[in-house]
């Protein structure tokens, strides 16, 4: 089913290519670097060693094809990140990005090519202007996780795209003879709060409570009232479904949150199970079997196809807040927020201010945006012509690449331990 035009004549699944337009781009930088992130999406220090810098340096430069790949904590800041990135090293640099952002308007797609974006419709030519685009050295970066997970402490699983175009340059330089360094580089950046935000976090489950008509858990300890907020959550949603919990009326005082929550998420994929078919294995890749499903689904049962999406939205949205992402005694007030923004951009969606707010969630406080550059991987190292030893060999590239952002990831922590562990609040789900 093909999204419907946003003008005469225009089709929002049509591919183009991007049409950098040099002037345009780095007169924006500028602008993003001192006006966008500090004053609109509140980045007031970006902190990038000099040592990272020329990492991302070495890598992306004339001369090199260089693919990199930043995780995907929150929507918009990070592309603001992206585009900061670039401006320091290769201001030309090819960036992709969903088409729905990228082709929502015929004025939208002018801008957005212009400004050097690759847009994602299904069938479109964007690995090949990525591959011309890297082996002229001037890099192409995407976030390998594919979405926004708001999970700022997790590198989420990793889709192959950034291995198998870097795989690609590699192939076709070496066919034309060239002699071509192919890296991928990994970035990982962790963005806290500079001070206590603890009246901007209520800010936010007040406006989550009076969207969606839970209970007000004002005058509540922040603790108590995120925990009510959660419990009111799943209840308002278990009777949207029609699922029954035991104990979840009495889950604060009684009953582990998370495990009457697991009740909740067993009981929805089991009926989604019912419905399609049973997928052994983790949540991502029994998400992503029943998408396809439900996409077969639209043509005779539309209506159908609906309903299972929003029951599969809302599975997404449980195992978003588990016992397994949030395992500590206390949570940071980063984690909070992260969870109220998971929660307005997945429930609270009506009307044009919360639908601008999703599009732009600004934080609730100024922040510190902590960027790291893990050694750069040497493809050109890796690559065969054996096309049995090639697929192992990007496997296990792809993983390394995950290992490497996982690592400089978990390294942030303790890092920015004296900042952040002074503002935590009691886990009380756990």
């Amino acid at each position: 089913m093909r999204a419907p035009a946003a003008g005469r004549g225009f089709d929002r699944l049509a591919y183009r290519d991007p049409t950098p337009v040099p002037w345009l781009i780095r007169a924006l930088g500028p602008i993003n670097r001192q006006l966008v992130l500090p004053h609109w999406l509140r980045i007031r220090e970006i902190d990038l060693p000099a040592a990272d810098l020329a990492r991302l340096r070495a890598a992306v430069r004339p001369g090199t094809a260089a693919f990199l790949g930043p995780n995907h904590p929150e929507f918009m800041t990070d592309w603001m990140l992206d585009k900061e990135i670039s401006r320091l090293v290769s201001p030309l640099m090819a960036h992709w990005a969903s088409y729905e952002i990228v082709n929502a308007s015929p004025m939208a797609q002018r801008f957005w090519l212009a400004n050097n974006l690759i847009s994602n419709p299904p069938g479109g030519n964007g690995r090949e202007y990525s591959m011309r685009w890297a082996l002229a050295g001037h890099g192409v970066l995407l976030h390998p996780e594919g979405t926004a997970s708001w999970h700022a402490e997790r590198v989420g699983r990793l889709l192959p795209g950034i291995v198998e175009m870097a795989w690609e340059a590699c192939t076709r330089a070496r066919t034309a003879g060239r002699d071509v360094p192919v890296f991928i580089v990994p970035v990982v950046w962790k963005l806290h709060f500079t001070h206590d935000v603890s009246r901007g976090l209520a800010r936010e489950m007040e406006h989550i409570e009076r969207r969606l008509g839970l209970p007000s858990g004002e005058g509540l300890a922040r603790e108590r009232r995120f925990l009510a907020l959660q419990v009111n959550l799943l209840a308002r949603q278990c009777a949207r479904f029609e699922i029954t919990v035991r104990g979840l009326g009495s889950a604060i005082a009684g009953r582990d949150y998370f495990d009457v929550q697991a009740e909740a998420a067993t009981q929805v994929r089991r009926r989604l199970e019912a419905r399609y078919a049973t997928v052994e294995g983790d949540f991502p890749r029994f998400e992503r079997a029943t998408r396809r499903a439900i996409r077969e689904r639209i043509a005779h049962d539309p209506e159908g196809a609906r309903r299972d999406r929003a029951l599969l939205g809302e599975l997404q949205r449980l195992h978003g807040f588990t016992r397994e992402r949030y395992p500590d005694e206390t949570l940071t007030q980063e984690q909070v927020a992260e969870n109220l923004k998971r929660t307005r951009a997945s429930l609270v969606t009506r009307g044009f201010a919360d639908a601008l707010h999703n599009t732009v969630p600004v934080a609730v406080g100024p922040r510190v945006a902590r960027i790291r550059v893990p050694e750069p991987i040497a493809v050109h190292e890796a690559w065969s012509a054996d096309a049995a030893r090639g697929e192992s060999r990007r496997a296990g590239l792809l993983a390394e690449v995950h290992r490497r952002m996982q690592h400089a990831l978990d390294a942030l922590t303790p890092e920015i331990a004296p900042v952040v562990d002074r503002f935590r609040i009691a886990n009380r789900t756990a």
